[in-house]
C-alpha cells in the first residue's frame, strides 16, 4: 500500500486521528518555530521511524547476533563524539537523568547544579538530594568559575551539573572539570541542544573532560525521541548500564535504534557541519535584528543556537508567549537567575535550530529579531502586521530544507546492489528482497 492509499484508508477508518495528522501538518508547515527542543527530522529519519523495524525489539538478554543495531548507533555515538563509552538504550532525557543520579549519587547528597538544573527529573523518595545552585553574575551576565570554584569547595558536592539550555555562550570545560575533580565531585555535562553543534565541530565538547555527557537526539541532532549517555571511564559505564537494568530500560525498538544510528551518521557529513554553521550564524542575525529595534538579549553576544531576549520588568513572559502564538511565532518564556538572590531576568529563550533546518538565512533573520523586538516593545499593537510578515517568510519554506540532506556517491549504491554477484549470492539476495519489504511497509 502507497503513501496515498494508506492516508485515503486511514481518513476513512479514524477521521479523528486523520485530523490530527492533518493539524500538525498544518502547524509545521505554517508556523515558525523559534523553540529550542522543536526541530524536524530528515526524510530518511522519517521513513525509518515508521518502517518495520517498528515490529523489532532488542533487550538486555538478547543473543549477541542480536544485538547489531544497537552495537551500530553505540559505535557511531563513540566516534561522532570522541567517547570512550556510550549508552542509548534510555528512550528520552528525563530517563537518562534519573538513571545517573541513581548510578552515581546516594541519598541526601549535595549537587551543585547550574540554575538548579536536574532537580526536576528526581522525584521520589529514592532520589532525594541536597541542590545548590550556580548561576550568572547578575552585572556581567556570564558564569564567573572563580566564584564556582569557591561555591565548590564550600558545599563539596557529589555531583557537579552544568546544563547550558539557557546559557548561550562556550563554556571552559576543562577549568569546569578540574573544579569538580578537586572536590572529589564527578562532573556531568547535559549539552541539551549544543549536542549537535559539538557533534558538527562549532562549539567546544565537554566529551574529553566530563565524567558523564547526557544529551536528548530529537532536537539539534534531528534524531527521534531519545537520550544518549557518554561516560568518560567503563567503571561510571559499568554503573550506568546496570542503573539502566535495575530501573527498568531494558529494551528498546528496533526503528527506534536504527534512526539513532542514522542521526549519527548523518551529524559526521559535511552537510550537516555546514547546517551547523547555519545555525549560529542565524542566531547571530536572530540577535542582531532584535537588538536593532532596541531590545536587549541577555549574556552579551550569543556563540551558539540561543538568543535570550530580555523582557522589561513588568512584561509577564507566558503571557508573551502567548500572543506571539496567535501571530505565528512559537517562543519559550523563561526565568534566568542569577548570584543575587533577589535579583532575575525575564526573557524569551530563542533558537535558530528549526528556521535553519527550514532553510532561513541570515537576512531572514535579522528580519524576524526585528519582527520579534517591536512585537515585545509594542504587543497586541503589532501583532496582524507582525502575522502577515511571518506568513510570507514562511510560504516558500519547506519543514526540511533539501539543502541538508546528505550527498550520496551513486557509484556507491550501486557497488552494495552489485553485491548480489559474489559468493554470498543467496543471502545477499534475501537482504535484497527484505530492503524491498522494508520500503514497501514504510511507506514511500
Amino acid at each position: 500500500m502507497n503513501t496515498t492509499e494508506l492516508l485515503s484508508t486511514l481518513e476513512a477508518f479514524d477521521p479523528e486521528l486523520y485530523g490530527a495528522l492533518q493539524q500538525a501538518v498544518e502547524r509545521q508547515r505554517y508556523e515558525l518555530s523559534l523553540l529550542p527542543t522543536a526541530n524536524a527530522v530528515s526524510p530518511f529519519m522519517a521513513f525509518l521511524k515508521g518502517s518495520i523495524l517498528g515490529n523489532e525489539y532488542t533487550d538486555h538478554h538478547a543473543a549477541e547476533e542480536e544485538q547489531w543495531l544497537e552495537r551500530l548507533a553505540i559505535d557511531r555515538a563513540k566516534k561522532l563524539f570522541g567517547a570512550q563509552q556510550a549508552i542509548v538504550r534510555v528512550s528520552n532525557l528525563q530517563a537518562a537523568s534519573r538513571v545517573v543520579f541513581y548510578a552515581l549519587a546516594e541519598q541526601g547528597n549535595t549537587v551543585l547544579s547550574f540554575n538548579g538544573r536536574k532537580q526536576e527529573h528526581t522525584a521520589g523518595e529514592w532520589l532525594s538530594f541536597q541542590f545548590e545552585s550556580f548561576a550568572i553574575d547578575d552585572k556581567t551576565q556570564l558564569i564567573d568559575l572563580d566564584a564556582l570554584a569557591a561555591q565548590a569547595e564550600q558545599c563539596r558536592p557529589r555531583l557537579l551539573i552544568f546544563s547550558p539550555v539557557n546559557y548561550p555562550r562556550q563554556m571552559d570545560y576543562e577549568r569546569l572539570a578540574d573544579i569538580a575533580h578537586s572536590v572529589g565531585a564527578k562532573l556531568w555535562v547535559d549539552m541539551g541542544q549544543n549536542a549537535g553543534l559539538v557533534a558538527g565541530k562549532a562549539m567546544r565538547s565537554p566529551v574529553p573532560y566530563a565524567d558523564v555527557v547526557t544529551f536528548a537526539a530529537n532536537d539539534s541532532l534531528r534524531g527521534p525521541q531519545s537520550a544518549v549517555i557518554l561516560c568518560r571511564t567503563s567503571e561510571i559505564a559499568d554503573k550506568i548500564n546496570r542503573a539502566i537494568v535495575n530501573t527498568g530500560h531494558v529494551d528498546i525498538k528496533g526503528n527506534n535504534l536504527v534512526a539513532l544510528a542514522l542521526a549519527f551518521n548523518e551529524a559526521a557529513t559535511e552537510r550537516y557541519q555546514g547546517y551547523c554553521q547555519q545555525v549560529l550564524k542565524n542566531a547571530t542575525a536572530l540577535q542582531a535584528g532584535i537588538w536593532s529595534a532596541g531590545v536587549e538579549t541577555l549574556c552579551g553576544a550569543t556563540e551558539s543556537h540561543l538568543v535570550m531576549a530580555r523582557l522589561e520588568d513588568g512584561q509577564n513572559a507566558q503571557e508573551m508567549a502567548k500572543l506571539f502564538w496567535r501571530a505565528g511565532l512559537l517562543v519559550k518564556p523563561d526565568i534566568l537567575p542569577t548570584q543575587h538572590s533577589t535579583r532575575e531576568f525575564k526573557a524569551l529563550r530563542l533558537s535558530s535550530l528549526c528556521p535553519t533546518t527550514r532553510g532561513f538565512k541570515e537576512e531572514e533573520m535579522k528580519h524576524i529579531g526585528h519582527l520579534l523586538a517591536n512585537f515585545i516593545l509594542a504587543g497586541n499593537d503589532v501583532q496582524g502586521d507582525v502575522k502577515k510578515e511571518i506568513a510570507k517568510l514562511i510560504m516558500d519554506k519547506p519543514v526540511f530544507s533539501p539543502d541538508w540532506l546528505p550527498e550520496v556517491n551513486p557509484s556507491a549504491a550501486r557497488t552494495t546492489r552489485g553485491a548480489i554477484n559474489t559468493p554470498h549470492a543467496a543471502e545477499a539476495s534475501l537482504k535484497h528482497r527484505f530492503m524491498e519489504q522494508l520500503l514497501h511497509l514504510g511507506g514511500r
